[in-house]
């Protein structure tokens, strides 16, 4: 959980200026976000939530420059990331940003240190056994460092994928519903790694979740509805969350057209 003292940010890390995305042409397109500007400071932790199509997987890959934005921009440490070419953003996302996916996205014939070694094994780098050991030690793998995935609980899995996401000490971490796929407990305890990742200073972790209780682990919670931001809730109980989403389902339903297309 977070720290009870309050500690200094460091300033802004990643903003979305504007940032629009519009999926198709003409009169079949759909508007997934609509002008979002948002900021998120170093060291911290937020969560995106919303009803149902409201645009959150959206935001997280345009975020992340998994999808380029229709327009507006993508800044990273005052660097824009829209206007870099495929190559540059590809070694950008290798060096400098960490991916947690609900589904582990692991490779099933590689071992728990293949697996976690893999990202620095492409950028060609060879991996620093001290650096290897200690993010094995620090997601509880420690025993399971010859194991493959299918040897793996799903919660085991998710350890991997965080292990993987944190050894290139990446200063982002997106988590897509890094959650999504497990029981309570195991949930829990993956979202204390999170959580102990941004108090440790090191990264700034962004994740879309469904789930009140991931949510209010975070410092913020940003909430989308139709594309755009809706509300935001600082430090939350997981009571005040579902609380905002129970008013914004409701919200949306009423707003959105009957048969009206929408974009998760």
């Amino acid at each position: 959980m977070r720290s009870a003292n309050e500690r200094p940010t460091g300033g802004e890390l990643l903003r979305l200026q504007d940032v629009r995305k519009v999926y198709g042409r003409s009169r079949n397109s759909v508007t997934a976000l609509a002008s979002v500007s948002l900021g998120f400071q170093r060291r911290t932790f937020t969560a995106v939530m919303g009803p149902s199509g409201s645009g959150k997987s959206t935001f997280l890959h345009c975020a992340a420059l998994l999808d380029r934005p229709t327009s507006g921009s993508v800044l990273l440490e005052g660097q824009d990331l829209t206007a870099m070419n495929e190559r540059a953003l590809t070694k950008l996302r290798r060096n400098r940003i960490g991916f947690v996916f609900q589904s582990f996205n692991l490779l099933p014939a590689l071992t728990v240190v293949d697996n976690v070694t893999l990202p620095l094994r492409l950028a060609g780098e060879r991996p620093d056994r001290r650096r290897v050991d200690e993010v094995i030690e620090r997601t509880g793998l420690t025993s399971r460092r010859k194991h493959r995935p299918g040897e793996l609980s799903g919660g085991q899995q998710q350890r991997v994928a965080i292990a993987r996401a944190l050894v290139t000490r990446p200063v982002l971490l997106f988590g897509d519903e890094p959650t999504g796929a497990l029981d309570t407990q195991t949930a829990l305890e993956i979202l204390g790694l999170l959580r102990e990742a941004v108090d440790a200073g090191e990264q700034t972790a962004v994740i879309v979740t469904h789930d009140p209780v991931a949510a209010s682990h975070a410092d913020r919670v940003v909430f989308l509805v139709d594309g755009q931001v809706s509300a935001e809730l600082q430090r939350p109980s997981a009571e005040q969350v579902a609380r905002q989403m129970t008013q914004l389902g409701s919200w949306a339903r009423t707003r959105r057209p009957m048969g009206a297309e929408r974009v998760n």
